[in-house]
Order: C-alpha cells, then structure tokens, then sequence
C-alpha cells in the first residue's frame, strides 16, 4: 500500500484515498472476482454505482471489511503486489480499515472473547469433559447465541484433557542418533496444545523417527486472531515474545518447525513485517511448515522412507493461509512419498480462526466450504487432509450439512505417521 502502514496511526483521509485507489484498479481487473465474500460484494457495489468507486456509501465500505476473514487469497492472486508499482496489498488494507473501524465502533466484547486462545485453550482443557459435554448440548448452544452471538449450529474442536506440552513433558524419550540428525524447536501453537493435540504428537513422532531432536519453547499464540479486530498492537506483542523465546534455539542451530499453516505464516511472513528487526529476521527465516521441513530433509537424503503402510487415495484440501507461504506443494509431495496418491484440492474452506462462528457470517462460511466439499465428493478418495484443523473441521460440518457421509479430515503429518506404522498411541 502506499503512504499506508499497520505500525503507524492510521490518517482516515489518506487510507480513504489509498481505499479509492486501490478499488479503481479491483474494478478494471477483477481477477479476484468470486475469491470470497468481500470481492462479491465490493465489485457488486461498483457496478450499482456505475464503476464510480468515489459512490461507495461507508456501509458499503464497512460491508466489504467485516466480511474479509483474512484468507490472503487475494494477495497470490493479485498481479499487481509489490514490487509492482501500484503496490497493492488487499489484505493489510483490510487490517488498516479493521483498525480504524475499532477505534471509530469499538469491539464487541464477544469479538474480544473469541480471539483470547490462550485463555480459552487453558480453561477449555482444565474443564474438558464439562466443558466438551456443554459444547454438545443444544439448550446451552441456544443460549450462546443468544447471549454471546456465536452461532449455535458452529461445531467447534474439542478440547484435550491431556495438553500436547503435558504430554511432551511425560512421555518416554527416544533414544536419538548422537549427534541428532537435526534440531528442531516446535511451535506447537494454541490449538494443537489445546485441542488437536495428536497433530502436535504426530509432529514430534515423525520428526523423531528421523533422527530430529525436539524441544518445545515456551510460547503464546502466534497473533493470527488479532488481525479479525485490527489489533496490530497485540500481534507485536505476540512477535515480541515468542520471538524472544525462539530467538536463543534458533543461535544454537535449531530450526523451528510449525504444523499449523497460519502460524507458521506468522513467524515467516507476518512478524517480520510488524517487527522489522534482526532477530525477528532471523527467526523468520529459519521457520519451516512441518511437511515443508520433512522435504527439505527428502532433499538432502535425510528422510527415513521405510514405510509400511500405504495410505490409499487422498482427497488433500490446501489451507490459504500455506498457499500464501508460497513453498509449492509440500504436503502433497510428502505424503507421496509414504505412497498416497494424492489430489489437491484448492478451494477455501470458509472457516478463519473466529469469523465462521459468528452468527452473521457462519450461513455464509458454510456457504464457502460447499465449493470445496462438492470438489472432495469428485475425488472419491479414500483420506481427506487438510494442513489447517479448524478447515478440516469445516470440511467435516459442511460434508454433514450436505448429508452425505463426512469423512474425518486429517493432517498430512497424521497420515505419514501412520504410513510409518507409528502408532498413536506412543
């Protein structure tokens, strides 16, 4: 963006004008036209007003920006990203009106809720068979959205009783190749420490079974939320302490390795930008996705390939937020190695970290996650994968809601551990 940055105060005139700008050139490409919900509607308000974007009433405005759920579709899609010279970057404008619309309307304390992962992940596992059972129990999802706004229909992911840092810090060590193969410092992230804690298992098997010696820092939650309510303070906060944490295994040659395609996006391409400083360089750039990492070891001969189990068919639906990361097919490659054959599917599955469980956009998200299931029901594969929990679990719901058999959807790194005849048990 131009004249336009989310570390700064925010001039209302010069982001509406950067707005007009950038809205003029949507309006003569609109290569991004049915990418989501946002594009549908800023360039149906366009041609209401006859291309003059300067007609655009602030509903309008405020329409398109509540209904961007951060995906970054756009930002791949554009041709027009810096280094071009119109410098367009459609999501951090996004980011700039959702912090300018949070000072101007404030933020609901529902929307201030939603993205506390740490708080709830925390609570949600001390109380996990209550608060699993609650979760499940029509009266009380009645009451949730009638109270808190957070759609009674929205299945949510349920909590561990047992955290993926609990279980790390009890089970039995392997015994490693002495020097290890390689070093890795594990950035479970919130949800894989407080619901899909299997993920953050599979993760450490796998990378074991390869001779990787594991540590697990202590860290918070990447920051991703934030960006739902423009809060880039907190996203710097976030970068600030996980960086400060990472930062001294990254000097003593570790490798961070992260199997949630959004926070690894985070640490490479989001801190750098709300935390432009040499350590937070540093740190970003040796921040691998977990499948993206176990192909680099392929790479360099260092990948066990003795799999026992071949895993069929597999129907893999790529998160936006991997795509963006721009490392090719990583997953997909991976799990061909342990023998699947494995059919990409690029569709968005609607979900975001909170958007989808609000009342107002969860009909929509649904909406979205049908183009991706109707794409899995072509497969007629025997796996589902996703890299992103929260887009399996919407892949599930919206598979249900379609009635047809849903299958479960699994992470690649699930797959492959299977495929190693690791058991998950261990």
């Amino acid at each position: 963006m131009k004249g336009i940055s989310l570390i700064s105060p925010i001039d209302a005139k010069q982001l509406e004008k950067e707005t007009l700008r950038i809205y003029e050139i949507c309006d003569g490409c609109r290569r991004c036209f049915n990418l989501c919900p946002s594009f549908n509607t800023l360039l149906d308000r366009i041609d209401r007003y006859e291309g003059d974007v300067a007609k655009l009433s602030p509903d309008d405005h405020h329409q398109v920006v509540d209904e961007c759920y951060y995906c970054k579709l756009c930002f791949n899609h554009c041709p027009y990203t810096p280094p071009h010279h119109y410098q367009i970057d459609f999501p951090h404008l996004m980011v700039a009106w959702k912090k300018r619309l949070a000072a101007e309307r404030g933020v609901r304390w529902r929307d201030r809720l939603l993205i506390m992962t740490d708080a709830i992940g925390k609570l949600g596992s001390a109380t996990a068979s209550i608060t699993n059972g609650l979760l499940r129990n029509n009266v009380v999802r009645r009451v949730l959205q009638q109270i808190v706004g957070i759609h009674q229909d929205r299945q949510v992911l349920h909590f561990s009783s047992e955290t993926f840092s609990r279980w790390f810090g009890r089970r039995t060590k392997p015994v490693l190749p002495d020097p290890p193969t390689r070093k890795v410092a594990l950035f479970a992230s919130c949800l894989v420490n407080a619901q899909v804690t299997d993920v953050g298992k599979a993760t450490v098997q796998v990378l074991e079974k390869n001779g990787v010696q594991v540590v697990v820092p202590e860290q918070r939650c990447c920051g991703m939320p934030n960006f739902d309510i423009g809060d880039t303070q907190a996203i710097q906060q976030a970068a600030r302490s996980n960086v400060a944490s990472l930062y001294p295994w990254v000097l003593k040659g570790y490798d961070v390795v992260v199997p949630t395609a959004s926070c690894s996006l985070m640490l490479k391409r989001e801190y750098p930008e709300l935390q432009p400083d040499e350590q937070t360089k540093q740190v970003a750039e040796k921040t691998f996705d977990i499948c993206e990492y176990l192909m680099k070891m392929k790479k360099e001969g260092q990948l066990a390939t003795d799999f026992t189990m071949k895993p069929g068919k597999v129907a893999y639906q790529m998160p936006c937020h991997l795509r963006d990361q721009n490392i090719g097919f990583k997953s997909k490659e991976l799990m061909e190695c342990a023998g699947a054959k494995v059919e990409v599917i690029e569709q968005c599955s609607g979900h975001d970290g909170s958007w989808s469980a609000k009342v107002e956009f969860f009909p929509l998200s649904m909406k979205i996650a049908g183009k991706a299931v109707r794409a899995i029901e072509q497969t007629s594969a025997d796996l589902v994968a996703s890299d992103c929990p929260l887009a399996g679990l919407q892949l599930e719901q919206a598979g249900a809601t379609a009635q047809r058999p849903a299958k479960t959807v699994r992470h690649p790194i699930q797959i492959v551990r299977d495929a190693y005849g690791i058991s998950s048990q261990g």
